[in-house]
């Protein structure tokens, strides 16, 4: 009787994050959805207490977003909407899976890191609008446009990957600060991958008003990268690969 009311308690909170997030604009529906099935899949499987890096990236990348509005034009497709299924799957599912399967521990705050880091640098470096190069070509790119950096940009995306960093003392017991800068490490490298593969393959396009963007709209013509590499898939393959290669780093 006792799981059976905490599975039922667990499902309420969900439901009402759920419905909340909804409400409040920070999540389309299928986002809400996505976003309970991974936070159940979480507390069922590697504890409760690590529900806290997954809330602290989606709260922190919430509240940055709120506090540091994009202004002007900016090149990012995801600039005021909701994130939707996709996003929370390609932000959140290495995260999931590394939960699921029973991994390591501290590859879980990898995966939250390397998120967080991402979100925070392309919010910092949208508000900040100084000058942004595109990675690989070091020319000038739109803030926000995938694939560019700056130095508020990048300021900001090392306080994601410490941030969460800096929970490991909250989640992990014997947490250390050698452990806390491995985990900013990746954290911050895995940002850095996101954006040599935005500049490298992801879809750019250029507009009618000849403005370079993420963004796909009528008119629109592609210019560099394929049209199947979105921002989204970036993000994917930037978080997996960081927690691979320190997967690897722990055997």
């Amino acid at each position: 009787m006792g799981d059976l009311t905490a599975i039922l308690c667990w499902l309420l909170l969900a439901t009402a994050f759920g419905v909340l997030t909804v409400r409040r604009g920070s999540l389309s529906t299928s986002g809400a959805l996505a976003a309970v099935v991974l936070g159940l899949t979480v507390v069922f499987t590697a504890g409760p207490r690590w529900l806290l890096p997954l809330f602290a990236f989606f709260a922190s990348s919430t509240l940055i977003d709120r506090l540091l509005p994009a202004r002007g034009i900016s090149g990012d497709v995801k600039d005021r909407q909701p994130r939707d299924a996709v996003q929370v799957f390609c932000n959140g599912g290495i995260y999931g899976l590394v939960a699921l399967w029973g991994w390591d521990p501290k590859l879980l705050l990898v995966a939250a890191a390397v998120a967080t880091s991402d979100t925070w640098a392309s919010a910092v470096g949208k508000y900040f609008r100084q000058p942004t190069l595109d990675i690989l070509r070091l020319r000038e790119v739109p803030p926000g446009l995938s694939g560019g950096v700056s130095v508020a940009g990048t300021v900001g995306g090392a306080a994601g990957a410490i941030l969460i960093a800096l929970l490991g003392f909250v989640v992990l017991e014997g947490f250390s600060w050698g452990a806390g800068a491995w985990v900013a490490a990746f954290g911050f490298c895995g940002m850095v991958v996101d954006s040599v593969l935005g500049a490298g393959l992801q879809a750019r396009y250029r507009h009618e008003d000849g403005g370079l963007s993420d963004r796909e709209v009528p008119g629109a013509q592609l210019v560099a990268g394929r049209a199947w590499m979105t921002n989204d898939l970036v993000n994917l393959l930037a978080i997996a690969g960081a927690t691979t290669v320190a997967g690897c780093m722990l055997l």
